[in-house]
């Protein structure tokens, strides 16, 4: 049988996706999520990305919110506008399951 010349091309363009896709290694599913409370005590309104993706966009001042969990390592940023009165914030928070954790923005 004949291979496809396309074949080995169609491997290479598929392995990126793959990657892009794939979770972090280090996060268990849990059955009791744990939470983490994500508390801006700002005048200003950030955007704030958990490992990479966007959580919350222009989060209002003196808001809060909450993310489920499971266990692992999340990287928690709190970005500003570029002119801004308030500073970046960050973060990397370990969770078990059932726990609460808080990310204070200040």
């Amino acid at each position: 049988m004949k291979k496809s010349a396309l074949q080995p091309m169609l491997v290479a363009a598929l392995l990126p996706l793959f990657a892009l896709t794939s979770c972090k290694d280090d996060i268990l599913e849990c059955d009791d999520k744990a939470t983490i409370w994500i508390i801006n005590n700002t005048v200003c309104t950030p955007d704030v990305e958990i490992n990479g993706d966007l959580f919350v966009g222009d989060m209002s001042i003196l808001d809060s919110a909450s993310y489920q969990a499971d266990a692992g390592s999340y990287d928690i940023v709190a970005k500003m506008a570029f002119i801004s009165a308030c500073e970046d914030s960050e973060e990397t928070i370990e969770t078990d399951c059932g726990q609460v954790y808080r990310f204070e923005i200040n």
